[in-house]
């Protein structure tokens, strides 16, 4: 059971949009002239559904916190003071004990711990129903025999950095484990809940495995926590929750890994990861804070994926966003797309809100089920080769509400469902264009809905905006410049100088497929599920000339 110590703050439940609306569709197309002049687009509201299943039926707690885990305060008078020594430790007060280089705390209470441990051990042994506080003041321990901490049995772990300190926790790179055990694994270990807070510094280094992991719920509330693993940087079996802090991971598989769920609420989590960026079986849901992918295989994966709000980037070698899993066995349970068939599933991408913005070689957005937008910004750069699209569904992709700008490969480009309420234009374009080249569409009074460069290779572009309506005539724009600075090579509203206009749309299609010589386009490739290149590998390949084949998807 999730959460089950904690007070209920900070709810989160998971959204799923279904629209059914559904709107007949044609096109009108003219020629055109260039348009110069430009003002900010609208927003949009969006209206959602509340769900309480995962993919697999499963019903799931929210992800919370109380005030005791965000709580980084203690009183020293009360407190059992530990001074590590290099090879002894030196205990005031009751509750814990020191035997050689390993300290046992056996009784509920705080424990201020500081110093430096040379070759030793924090074990925390206490009564299934006490918590135990440990506040690290300055502390450097590396361990010779496992995890450098290691919670074997409370009711729940707080852990407090200290107000200006620097703490380090290394384990060893080989444990003393019996025949057929797999753990303990990690620098920082517990079969119980923790939570981590406070304002101080928390280093990690996982030599062996991951860099902090509970066999329960892991809350992160506070602090600059540094880690650096060789499988998954943060791991937390029931759930992961980011309520604050800043995380900086570096990992050899994922570097944010949950067995269930993981919430990002808030906070910064700047992540490189050799596996995905964030990973969780069930959901995934980000609700705010700032998240930079600067490396992963995908970036955030789940069974569900769901965007609240939040600045997000990610940069990854398959796809960006996914939902059921990868060409590789990084997927759901170690499965690849393949193994999780999407006829049998509920998987989705829902988008509410926030700022995602992706660079992937894989799909760019790929769902093994179905992906809704109701709101946010969504930018897509990649990928560049035709085996795989900027935006990939088996079922359906609605979109409701939000602005997107999907560049990449054309070869298997997607445009959202004739379900959508909010209108959407698919360009292919004859011809690869250049990484930067910028493509704007303007209204007929020269009004700019999106201006966007994609930062690789495209020959397919998606364009959705609330601001794209019914029977009005839009202008495509290649090249020229916008007098509003480019954020994330993306802005909506200022003055368009130059540029080549290639055609005119007019709009009386929810959704509007077209060559960017202004000859509509009846067909589009479909993507199949997990179509990314191997793990590590960045595909390579020239997109091809001329209309693309039907709107057929492919199966596994």
């Amino acid at each position: 059971m999730i959460s089950r110590f904690f007070k209920n703050k900070f709810p989160v439940f998971f959204k799923k949009t279904l629209p059914i609306l559904m709107l007949a569709v044609s096109i009108g197309l003219t020629g055109c002239t260039a348009n110069t002049t430009s003002t900010s687009s609208a927003a949009a509201s969006s209206t959602e559904t509340t769900v309480s299943t995962t993919a697999t039926g499963e019903v799931l707690e929210a992800v919370t916190s109380g005030d005791e885990d965000a709580d980084a305060t203690y009183n020293v008078s009360e407190s059992t003071l530990v001074k590590l020594n290099g090879t002894s430790i030196t205990v005031t007060g009751s509750g814990a004990t020191a035997s050689d280089s390993v300290l046992t705390i056996s009784k509920e209470g705080t424990y201020i711990i500081s110093g430096t441990l040379k070759s030793g051990q924090i074990i925390v042994d206490a009564a299934k129903e006490e918590k135990v506080h440990i506040v690290l003041n300055g502390v450097t321990l590396t361990s010779n025999s496992g995890p450098g901490i290691f919670i074997k049995t409370t009711e729940k772990a707080i852990i407090t950095l200290a107000k200006d300190t620097v703490n380090t926790i290394t384990d060893s790179k080989t444990y003393p484990l019996a025949e057929g055990e797999d753990e303990p694994d990690a620098a920082i270990f517990s079969k119980e809940d923790v939570s981590i807070n406070g304002s101080g510094t928390l280093n990690v280094i996982g030599n062996y495995a991951n860099g902090i992991r509970s066999k329960d719920t892991l809350l992160i509330m506070d602090g600059t926590i540094n880690i650096t693993s060789t499988t998954h940087g943060v791991n937390g079996k029931d759930a992961v929750g980011v309520f604050g802090g800043t995380l900086t991971i570096t990992s050899g598989e994922d570097a944010v890994h949950s067995s269930t769920q993981v919430l990002v609420n808030a906070g910064t989590l700047n992540i490189a990861a050799a596996d995905d960026g964030i990973h969780a079986d069930s959901v995934l849901t980000i609700d705010g804070g700032t998240i930079n992918i600067t490396k992963s295989y995908e970036g955030l994966e789940s069974a569900n994926v769901i965007i609240n709000n939040g600045d997000i980037n990610v940069t990854a070698s398959d796809d960006g966003l996914n939902a059921a899993g990868g060409a590789d066995g990084s997927g759901l349970d170690g499965k690849t797309a393949a193994e999780n068939p999407s006829t049998d599933s509920n998987y989705f991408i829902q988008i509410n809100g926030g700022t995602v913005v992706v660079s992937a070689d894989g799909d760019g957005i790929d769902a093994n089920g179905s992906i809704y937008v109701t709101g946010g910004t969504v930018l897509v750069n990649g990928p560049t080769n035709n085996g795989n699209g900027p935006l990939d569904y088996d079922k359906v992709c609605e979109v409701t509400g939000g602005t997107l700008a999907i560049a990449g490969s054309s070869g298997m480009a997607q445009a959202p469902s004739t379900t959508s309420t909010q209108n959407s234009i698919l360009v292919y374009y004859t011809e690869a264009q250049s990484a930067n080249t910028l493509v704007s569409l303007v209204d007929s009074t020269g009004k700019s809905i999106v201006s966007f460069a994609p930062s690789k290779t495209y020959q397919s572009i998606l364009i959705s905006s609330p601001s794209i309506t019914k029977d009005k005539t839009y202008s495509l724009i290649n090249g020229g410049e916008s007098s509003v600075a480019l954020n994330n090579n993306y802005a909506t509203g200022g003055t368009l100088t130059g540029g080549t206009c290639l055609t005119k749309i007019t709009i009386s299609d929810v959704v509007t497929k077209i060559s960017d010589t202004g000859e509509a386009v009846t067909g589009g490739m479909g993507g199949g599920p997990g179509q990314g290149g191997g793990k590590g590998e960045r595909p390579t390949g020239t997109p091809p000339t001329g209309t693309p084949p039907s709107d057929t998807p492919q199966t596994n």
